[in-house]
């Protein structure tokens, strides 16, 4: 280790070892903030009123939203190893922020926040109406997060949550920090292959149906808010507030939508059933990956139009099935893949491997691999991963069944 760092070391350790305080300072005073820009109850923005904290007025906009969405959270629960009680009491984040590539510089001036309470959908917005007043409004929303079992965003745990966990670093400050459920993993596990991509309003339109009307693009929320800052017309973010107000409604949503699809509902989409198996399978629950895999297999129903064919699902299925010791249902299933040609090079070396090791029968395995080879051979688009996979197996076959075939005549011998 250089000198140069364990000195950094030091000074890092030395920065950290200072007293910290939870948001409990007295008030700064009112006044500008970069650009001499200052904040005015006079200017707020509609429906906004000021609240007092120990750190000064912080702009909150307040509603409540009708809710008898199904609460039931037992198999994120069990799939996630989140606590039941935890995630229901869930607290949904989303921020606009000045900037969209982050950075010390780059400030969240708008924090939404929606819980569930009662029969309803709790949503709270804070806003800086000032530069100074930031850790007014970073005390409020901590207080939110104190009373969260877990947080939710979609994307906040690349963006939304470090970006706050920044500026308090930089206020000195700190914040209770509860379990994060990053909606967007999900979505990409899931739904990936249907979708093509796994942006929220993608979600919206093909998961939940909803479709925004005059949308105003999150490129130009930092420009909107600026300018309310230099001529403090409020019209101008009132896009800006309904924009982070449906983010985060959506993301309330698409939290009981992900439960149903955990739960494995008759009515899902065939990839949606397709991504509950990958989830599954990643999470090691193989009996349910099995179970969706199998399912999508007797029944071909991803479509022929479907990004995914009926060989991936084949492949995943029978290599599930081997490691479960089921092995001559995993080679019923790959002998079907091969002798219809779908995934035919993967399904060859897969069932290679299986006659191989599990049957035991190696001339079948070297046969398998040498059509393979042929059939490779005359391909339009050459692939020298599976050319060289399937001449190491063949090289390996000649060799042990040379191996078998010189005992044998040393037996007789």
């Amino acid at each position: 280790m250089t000198a140069d760092l364990v000195a950094l070391r030091e000074r890092i350790a030395a920065i950290a070892a200072r007293p910290r305080s939870p948001l409990t300072a007295p008030s700064p005073a009112r006044g500008g903030g970069p650009g001499g820009s200052a904040g005015s109850a006079g200017r707020l923005p509609a429906n906004c009123v000021e609240e007092p904290t120990p750190f000064g007025p912080v702009v909150v906009r307040r509603e409540w939203f009708p809710d008898d969405g199904d609460r039931e959270v037992e198999a994120l629960s069990s799939c996630l190893g989140f606590a039941p009680d935890d995630l229901r009491r869930p607290l949904f984040l989303d921020t606009e922020t000045t900037g969209l590539s982050g950075g010390t510089g780059t400030v969240a001036f708008l924090v939404g926040l929606a819980w569930r309470k009662d029969e309803g959908m709790a949503l709270v917005q804070y806003f800086l109406g000032d530069f100074n007043q930031e850790q007014a409004l970073l005390w409020a929303v901590g207080k939110c997060v104190r009373d969260a079992g877990v947080l939710v965003s979609y994307n906040g745990r690349s963006f939304d949550w470090p970006l706050l966990q920044t500026r308090l670093v930089l206020r000195r400050a700190v914040w209770p920090s509860p379990p994060h459920l990053d909606l967007l993993t999900l979505a990409r596990r899931i739904f990936r292959p249907r979708l093509p991509d796994c942006a929220l309003q993608t979600l919206e339109q093909a998961v939940l149906d909803l479709h925004r009307a005059d949308n105003l693009p999150g490129s130009l929320i930092p420009g909107r808010y600026f300018a309310w800052l230099r001529n403090g017309d409020p019209d101008v973010l009132d896009p800006v507030f309904i924009h982070n107000r449906q983010d985060v409604l959506s993301t309330a949503l698409l939290l009981p939508r992900f439960e149903a699809v955990l739960r494995g509902s008759d009515d899902l989409h065939p990839l949606d059933r397709f991504g509950r198996a990958r989830l599954m399978e990643a999470r090691g629950f193989l009996d349910e990956a099995i179970h969706d895999y199998w399912r999508l297999w007797r029944h071909r129903t991803l479509g022929a139009a479907a990004p995914v064919t009926s060989g991936a699902v084949g492949l995943r299925l029978a290599r599930l099935l081997r490691r479960d010791g089921r092995w001559e249902e995993a080679r019923s299933v790959l002998e079907e893949c091969w002798r219809t040609q779908s995934y035919p090079y993967a399904a060859a070396i897969e069932l290679a491997k299986l006659l191989e090791h599990q049957a035991r029968d190696l001339n079948a395995a070297r046969r398998i691999v040498s059509d393979a080879l042929r059939l490779l051979a005359l391909a339009v688009v050459p692939n020298a991963q599976w050319q060289g996979d399937l001449e190491r197996r063949q090289r390996r076959l000649d060799r042990r069944l040379g191996f078998d075939e010189r005992r044998a005549f040393a037996l007789t011998g």
